[in-house]
């Protein structure tokens, strides 16, 4: 009778064991199309029975767990390449739109569109200098002058500013990125709870975990993360190796910004954050303003390209090419007289004289604006003199820019910044394509994995089928055996 009692418990665990798989596979399978839901499997083991004598025998069979199929490594793999690529993606837009922006400087025919090329506008300055040596005299030639300075100074002042508010604009996105992280942060420490207290009690923690895993995903498009497991189901988020996330508990982390200098910092600790990777790090990148700084124009700058923001390189070189020809004519014209023999009056002064003068804070003097005679062409102040206005058409030719430790002159120092822009956001977009196929790749390598194939849940849904079928069928078995040897009895 105790054998026939124990085959009854077997027959009876197949059935809860093939149910339940069953289940499993309806879940699996009316969750074939929902996003960051990972496919589960039910785990079973023999159960036995010691017998005396140290042998034992099959009892049936447990249903250990119903667990999620998904791989560590390839999430890790998958959020490390996802960093990677919002960073480029952040960068290569920014790049984009400051192209755009110069391309609306860039044509050279006025005649089509009313917009000069800043190159174009550069030579027409000292084009306009060439004809007032012709005739030092002319009124018209002066006011020519003085209306190209305007034009030239205005157009670089208008491209600036508008590259400042690039940079303004990463730096809103930067603190609504780490409103949105921290965010993220508290979200991850709440399901950590939530999972703790379901495997406390027994209880299948596998939506909530993909739940989770979705908001870690999102935070990897923030920043660089490492994602530690421990074994009671809660995980540990870090950042440069300092704790976002440790269990149930979370460190903020806040943005400042110090003359001009943008940092991403951990409240509380007093230490910048290691930002490595996501649209984070580019936003950090691109809103410091603290490259841009005021320069001698005396030749002895060196604009450098290997700053981290490609904004702020940009406008330091804008920088540099207008106030080094501010600050040559200005030379020329101090050694000078006016058409009144007085001493020549800078053609270039501050807008503000509580500031550098640098790109953004240089105007055409309004002195000469309102009196072209106060200009001065020559160095004696005579009706023929032209020897200042032709000391200025010299500087365009001479070296006084200096690029990545090169000496060049005006047009070569102008031409190496539009082709620094170029190459940069051709390198750039290139590597965003690339990181975009490897991210790709990583997605479908994760998803070899995790996601749901109906193919297969198909098959293992007639194969769990059958073996309830056969499970059912030794219990009606039994069922009539039991039935029988009762009623022998009985009789």
């Amino acid at each position: 009778m105790g054998a026939t009692f124990n085959t009854y418990n077997i027959a009876t665990t197949g059935l809860y064991a093939s149910q339940a798989a069953l289940t499993t596979v309806s879940t699996n399978l009316s969750n074939v199309n929902t996003d960051g839901y990972s496919r589960q499997r039910v785990t079973t083991a023999e159960q036995s029975i010691l017998l005396s004598g140290g042998t034992s025998h099959g009892s049936g069979v447990d249903v250990e767990a119903i667990s999620r199929l998904r791989s560590n490594f390839l999430d890790n793999t998958y959020r490390q390449a996802n960093a990677s690529m919002e960073y480029l993606s952040a960068k290569n837009t920014m790049l984009e739109d400051a192209q755009a922006l110069l391309s609306e400087y860039e044509s050279s025919d006025s005649s089509t569109d009313g917009e000069y090329g800043v190159q174009a506008m550069v030579e027409e300055f000292f084009s306009s200098w060439e004809t007032l040596t012709t005739d030092p005299s002319s009124q018209s030639a002066r006011s020519t002058v003085v209306e190209n300075a305007v034009a030239l100074v205005e157009t670089l002042s208008e491209i600036n500013e508008q590259l400042t508010e690039l940079q303004d604009d990463a730096g809103d996105r930067l603190a609504d990125g780490v409103d949105t992280l921290n965010d993220l942060a508290k979200q991850v420490a709440a399901l950590n709870l939530k999972i703790l207290q379901a495997n406390n009690n027994g209880s299948s923690a596998n939506d909530l975990s993909d739940q989770r895993d979705a908001l870690l995903d999102q935070m990897s498009a923030l920043s660089n993360i490492s994602v530690v497991e421990e074994s009671s189901g809660m995980v540990n988020v870090t950042i440069g190796g300092v704790a976002l996330v440790q269990g149930l508990a979370t460190h903020q982390l806040t943005v400042a910004q110090t003359s001009g200098q943008t940092t991403v910092a951990w409240e509380g600790l007093g230490c910048a954050a290691n930002l490595a990777g996501g649209s984070l790090k580019a936003y950090l990148e691109e809103a410091d303003a603290s490259g841009v700084t005021a320069l001698s124009g005396t030749g002895s700058d060196n604009f450098a390209t290997d700053g981290d923001s490609y904004l702020a390189t940009l406008r330091q070189g804008l920088n540099d090419l207008l106030t080094t020809v501010a600050v040559q004519v200005n030379t020329l014209l101090a050694g000078g007289a006016d058409a009144n023999g007085d001493a020549g009056a800078a053609l270039f002064v501050k807008v503000d004289d509580a500031q550098a003068f640098s790109l953004g804070n240089i105007q055409v003097n309004p002195t000469i604006s309102s009196d072209v005679d106060k200009l001065a062409a020559g160095t004696s102040g005579e009706s023929e003199d032209n020897t200042v206005a032709a000391a200025i058409i010299d500087l365009q030719e001479s070296e006084l820019f200096t690029c990545d430790d090169l000496a060049m002159n005006l047009t070569d120092f102008y031409q190496s910044l539009l082709s620094w822009v170029s190459t940069t956001g051709d390198t750039v977009g290139t590597n965003y394509d690339t990181q975009s196929t490897l991210l790709a790749q990583a997605e479908t390598s994760r998803q070899s994995v995790s996601a749901v194939s109906q193919d297969e849940e198909l098959t293992k849904m007639i194969t769990y089928q059958n073996a309830y079928n056969a499970s059912a069928r030794v219990l009606s078995t039994i069922d009539g055996l039991i039935g029988d040897l009762i009623e022998d009895l009985g009789g």
